[in-house]
């Protein structure tokens, strides 16, 4: 899972973008709906049976839609890794350009939680059933339009993430169509809180530092919403903490969504009554704005290697430490850190007024920024 820690302001990117048609528009009772059901008794925090009952589920919801499945004739894909087993489940929906037969983008999430422990289930209602009813409504919305995009698009759903990402690895190990036509990976996990219980109406994105030309299209989408969108390079995670992983160590331009670990992340109080169901709405629109544009845009951004420090992200930096700072008698934050974080702070500023950051002070701010992660939040 990922502690997302540092938004960026996206106007700060680039010009306001023209006017965008959402082009997707989630039902809101419906997003309630799935993450109720899923978080619910009957599928046991979504692990062991009732990981498979909820797999089901989805298959299910794939047929009413009537997309086709990935799998050859099958909507799972059953796998083991070493003593665990799980199942992936997909469906597809075939791109309208004969052109473009043999392009992909990937809508994803991760089904699985923690199941029950002690005695207690775990829901796991915005740890994943949240990212869960973005796929499934994003699916339910480009099903419904009159006119399908270009590329074809592969609505995934993870098992296993939760064990070392075993369905993911598993997947691009597997994959039902080359991994070289996949132009876009896209997953989300978390999409219904805000980060430490404090980030409001923050929505993260990661992964445009290994394909700049998608940050432009994630400002367009998230233009009207009522959100405060930021982008940040994955490597402030240090590890992979979500499917990403695979498709990145496999080069696939990705892009990874969430609004960051709360309060309640991995206990058993994780339950619907307390996500905020209109901020999913609005992930899922951003979310769904961007699939569409990159189902149907000419070209897709390729993949670079070569990650370019942006002052942006400097501004999210800073933004974010001022954040953490007034709330630092709520959060804990010992007195060493903050002064690390208040000194960091000023070398930020620096760089803003002087419009440009070196790759030596990004270091410097990754190195800070991912000891607040594992020692603040």
């Amino acid at each position: 899972m990922m502690p997302a820690l540092l938004p960026l302001i996206l106007g700060s990117l680039c010009p306001p973008p023209p006017p965008v048609s959402s082009g997707v528009e989630p039902n809101r009772d419906r997003l309630i709906e799935i993450v109720y059901q899923l978080a619910s008794p009957e599928f046991e925090g979504r692990r062991g049976a009732g990981g498979r009952a909820a797999g089901d589920y989805l298959i299910g919801q794939l047929q009413r839609l009537g997309l086709d499945p990935a799998f050859g004739d099958r909507f799972d894909q059953e796998f083991t890794a070493g003593d665990r087993s799980g199942r992936n489940i997909a469906a597809m929906l075939p791109g309208a350009d004969p052109e473009r037969t043999d392009e992909w983008i990937i809508l994803s999430a991760h089904y699985d939680h923690l199941g029950i422990r002690g005695g207690r289930l775990f829901p796991g209602a915005d740890d994943n059933a949240s990212g869960v009813a973005m796929v499934l409504e994003v699916a339910r919305c480009l099903v419904d339009r009159d006119e399908r995009p270009g590329r074809g698009i592969l609505f995934v759903f993870f098992d296993l993430e939760e064990e070392a990402l075993l369905g993911s690895r598993y997947f691009v190990q597997h994959p039902p169509v080359p991994l070289d036509q996949i132009r876009l990976f896209v997953t989300a996990d978390m999409l219904g809180r805000s980060l430490a219980g404090i980030a409001g109406d923050a929505l993260f994105v990661m992964g445009t530092e290994h394909a700049p030309g998608l940050r432009p299209w994630v400002v367009e989408a998230a233009e009207g919403l009522p959100l405060t969108v930021g982008v940040v390079g994955a490597d402030l995670l240090v590890i992979d903490r979500s499917d990403y992983g695979p498709f990145r160590q496999r080069k696939v331009p990705f892009l990874f969504f969430s609004t960051g670990e709360s309060p309640v992340y991995h206990t058993p109080d994780d339950v619907p009554q307390t996500i905020d169901f209109e901020k999913l709405a609005s992930a899922t629109t951003l979310i769904g704005r961007v699939v569409l544009r990159s189902a149907s845009a000419d070209t897709m951004p390729a993949w670079t290697s070569e990650r370019s420090p942006w002052i942006g992200e400097a501004v999210a930096i800073r933004g974010v430490f001022e954040l953490l700072l007034e709330h630092q008698e709520e959060l804990g934050i010992p007195g060493a850190q903050r002064a690390l974080i208040r000194g960091m702070l000023n070398r930020i500023s620096r760089s803003i007024e002087e419009g440009t950051i070196t790759p030596e002070d990004r270091t410097a701010m990754l190195r800070v920024s991912q000891l607040v992660l594992f020692t603040v939040l």
